[in-house]
């Protein structure tokens, strides 16, 4: 989902928020789950009504609240979006709170497709790789792809490092025929 200004903006003040009482962790644990809570269909449908009142905003707030253990961070976060009627973009909220989340702590997602499943050895490798590459802690998602034939394709936001035998096939494919 693309970030709106106002989703990062929000995002952006509660991390700051966060940062101030050392629990940027703790609140990004708990605004996923709430954030999961809301992507319910029939919580979903109840946000995007015409013209949802800051009243019901405030009443769902009350009903998470009690209904689960917050961060009074959370909770006076959680207060605001209501009161600017913008409960139905916590999910956008959330996703962006993480992104930021992660680059203020040094670390970067990378997904690794592989032709197939990798030992915990090359799966270091690669991870150690692209930890000196971006210079930053790794977290992989790992994908297996049988169609790569063989090698991995790395990518990296919007970034993609392929070393597959299928691409590599192609890319042969392609010299000999420009080479005719």
């Amino acid at each position: 989902m693309p970030q709106t200004p106002a989703a990062r903006r929000y995002a952006k003040a509660l991390l700051e928020l966060a940062k101030e009482q050392k629990t940027q962790e703790q609140i990004g644990q708990e605004l996923s789950h709430i954030a999961a809570a809301l992507a319910e269909p029939e919580i979903a449908q109840m946000l995007t009504r015409q013209a949802p009142s800051a009243k019901g905003g405030k009443e769902l707030v009350k009903q998470l609240v009690t209904s689960v253990s917050l961060h009074p961070l959370l909770v006076s976060f959680l207060g605001v979006l209501a009161e600017n009627d913008r409960m139905s973009s916590l999910i956008d909220i959330s996703e962006t709170y993480h992104i930021l989340l992660e680059q203020a702590l040094g670390r970067i997602r990378i997904q690794i497709r592989s032709a197939a499943q990798l030992s915990k050895k090359e799966l270091q490798s690669v991870i150690e790789a692209f930890g000196k590459l971006t210079k930053k802690t790794v977290i992989p998602t790992v994908e297996v792809d049988p169609d790569l034939l063989g090698g991995v394709v790395v990518t990296i936001g919007g970034q993609v490092y392929d070393a597959s035998l299928k691409s590599q096939i192609r890319r042969m494919g392609e010299a000999l025929a420009q080479q005719e």
